[in-house]
């Protein structure tokens, strides 16, 4: 079991999405692997096809994956909580980790639909 590392839902696999960490560049010039739960990954890439370039981002927050203090844009998680349900929380994350996640989320549609056809 692993943990999705934006809203902590433990599940036994995690869709890995690449961030570049700035103060890691150096160590890990590629990236560091972040892993996202399906509904994450999905809530992150709504929030990439509504960021338009013109749009103001929020400057008062870290990114949640690269921990960068550019500019972030909120994505809407809903966190599962034993007493409440569901609860809905906002994260923030900036345009580059956006874009990786638009990336692993074609990437995982991708791989679901040739799953799709082997099985056929």
């Amino acid at each position: 079991m692993t943990d999705c590392d934006l809203c902590g839902r433990a599940i036994p696999t995690v869709i890995p999405v690449r961030a570049i960490r700035p103060l890691l560049k150096f160590a890990y010039p590629n990236g560091v692997w972040k892993g996202l739960c399906e509904t994450c990954l999905d809530s992150a890439q709504k929030t990439h096809l509504t960021v338009d370039k013109n749009q103001n981002s929020c400057r008062k927050n870290r990114c949640a994956l690269c921990g960068d203090k550019t500019g972030v844009f909120p994505v809407k998680l809903q966190i599962p909580d034993f007493s409440k349900g569901v609860v809905k929380k906002d994260v923030y994350v900036c345009k580059k980790c956006l874009k990786a996640v638009d990336e692993a989320y074609i990437g995982y549609k991708r791989e679901q639909i040739e799953q799709k056809h082997a099985h056929h």
